[in-house]
């Protein structure tokens, strides 16, 4: 409690009084422009080479670019002619298993004038 009234007991001192003086003087002084210096042989060549390094890596960024390009739509065809065998290896199994019901050779043998017996018939899976 004792230090809410802090702030009204505070004095400020006071500073003597300095003279003032001007910031700036009024007097006239030449100021010379500081000029650019040249480019040396040095540096010009370092941006030169720097410069044909640039272009080069752009080069082969775009050229890395359409490689990859050229080398996904292979992969697309590639997956494209798969899923067409694919395709083709199902639907020529289901006509193979067509093809091997019992109903089917049962008619085939009475066409031909055969008859089938369930004793001598075998069926072979790899």
């Amino acid at each position: 409690m004792a230090q809410n009234n802090l702030a009204t007991q505070f004095q400020p001192q006071v500073l003597p009084e300095q003279p003032t003086l001007p910031l700036h003087s009024h007097s006239k002084q030449v100021v010379s422009k500081p000029r650019r210096l040249p480019f040396s042989k040095f540096e010009k060549c370092l941006l030169t080479v720097g410069g044909i390094v640039l272009i080069g890596m752009m080069l082969m960024l775009v050229s890395a670019t359409n490689g990859v390009s050229t080398a996904q739509q292979h992969l697309q065809d590639v997956d494209t002619q798969i899923t067409s065998l694919e395709n083709k290896n199902t639907s020529d199994r289901q006509t193979i298993n067509e093809l091997m019901n019992r109903s089917r050779l049962e008619k085939v043998a009475k066409q031909n004038g055969m008859t089938l017996s369930n004793s001598k018939v075998r069926n072979v899976n790899k």
